[in-house]
């Protein structure tokens, strides 16, 4: 007879979840919330589909559920691995952060950005500290409120390091 295992302690994540980093009007320029989250995060806020249409979405993994692609009023793939190395298409993603800093000016509405991968720890930290970075914080300013807003964030020495500005 099989044995009945117990559920797990921390269950899979129904929908993505982001925590918020900088909230809009914290420091000048920075017109919108900035969130780092997960598509399989147990930490964090749920994002809200109802809300999405007026967020921008920086999808840092490429594995957030296709509902969630479809509803955000704007959608930037930019996948790449978390690996201990300079980030492929990086390039691309600066590119990207630069664009999403640039257009923020939505008729005195608040907009939403979220940086999104997996977990949001590692990839997501890097796209949020490069928006950080985009509205005039310092590198270790940026980092230090990435880790405030998800404990453990940033372990990839590489794009702590490119947050930083020590890469």
């Amino acid at each position: 007879m099989l044995e009945q295992l117990p559920e797990p302690l921390n269950p899979p994540a129904d929908v993505p979840r982001a925590s918020l980093v900088l909230a809009a009007g914290a420091v000048t320029g920075a017109l919108a919330n900035v969130w780092m989250g997960g598509a399989h995060s147990n930490v964090g806020r749920e994002l809200d589909l109802a809300n999405l249409r007026r967020a921008v979405v920086i999808d840092c993994a490429g594995d957030m559920p296709a509902i969630y692609r479809e509803r955000a009023g704007r959608w930037f793939a930019n996948v790449f691995l978390d690996l201990d190395s300079w980030p492929m298409h990086f390039d691309r993603l600066e590119a990207h952060v630069a664009e999403v800093a640039a257009t923020l000016d939505h008729g005195g509405e608040t907009l939403d950005i979220y940086a999104m991968c997996t977990h949001g720890m590692n990839r997501s930290g890097l796209a949020a500290g490069l928006l950080l970075r985009a509205f005039g914080i310092e590198g270790p300013e940026a980092v230090r409120l990435i880790r405030l807003a998800r404990p453990g964030a940033l372990s990839n020495d590489t794009f702590r390091g490119i947050v930083a500005g020590t890469h």
